[in-house]
């Protein structure tokens, strides 16, 4: 990957767990939703050490509800990676534009310096609404049925509007669908998966639940549990 380096990082705690005990290659990595987890965004970096050759995409919800913004700020910022817009992303551009925030994102703008808000501020205005190549589709939220990628709703695609919860069942799409945003399964940790069609890996770290990183077109994953639940 290029960028991320295990120096000059301090010792993970012992109580972030590590899930999942094998290494991804040549290959796409999805992590999803982290919400300013930085201890366990670290970790799980740590964990799947992307390479060169692999390519790395986070689904967005990078701040909001988590302890430590300035942290994942941070450690995006040294990645070569894609980084998706989420609606708590598109909340912040929202009210940089005028409109009226998310509590939360108020709390975040709180927690970080001005200058590093900004620095969020203008990468956020860069993120892209979805990922694709020849093995998968990547978007934060949710899709429509039979609109073209590049024609879907904003508010749709970053999740900033809800969808049916069968969406994800009734999708037709050419390849499989990786997505973030909800948390699909009973057990919050545990990946939605339809196999070869739909991956949910929103595991509710903030909730206390985990962060997974998910290679394709494997379609294993890897986890951190969160150090403890940060939101309700």
């Amino acid at each position: 990957m290029g960028g991320f380096s295990l120096a000059n990082r301090l010792p993970l705690a012992d109580h972030v767990s590590c899930v999942g005990r094998f290494r991804f290659s040549m290959t796409t990595i999805i992590i999803g939703d982290i919400h300013g987890c930085s201890r366990e965004f670290t970790a799980l970096l740590h964990k799947v050490a992307p390479t060169s050759d692999d390519r790395l995409v986070l689904l967005g919800d990078l701040l909001n509800k988590g302890p430590d913004p300035v942290g994942v700020l941070e450690t995006f910022e040294s990645l070569d990676c894609v980084c998706l817009l989420g609606n708590h992303d598109f909340d912040h551009l929202r009210w940089k534009a005028g409109g009226h925030p998310k509590p939360e994102s108020v709390l975040t703008r709180k927690l970080m310096p001005p200058p590093c808000y900004e620095r969020y501020l203008e990468l956020a205005g860069g993120m892209a609404l979805y990922f694709e190549n020849k093995e998968l589709i990547a978007v934060h939220g949710g899709l429509l049925n039979g609109v073209a990628l590049p024609e879907q709703p904003v508010e749709v695609i970053t999740g900033d509007v809800n969808l049916d919860s069968n969406w994800k069942d009734q999708i037709i799409l050419d390849r499989p669908l990786v997505a973030g945003h909800k948390r699909y399964s009973p057990n919050q940790c545990e990946p939605y998966i339809v196999e070869g069609k739909f991956y949910g890996i929103d595991t509710g770290c903030v909730y206390g639940g985990c962060l997974t990183a998910l290679g394709m077109p494997s379609g294993k994953f890897v986890q951190v549990r969160a150090a403890r639940v940060y939101s309700d």
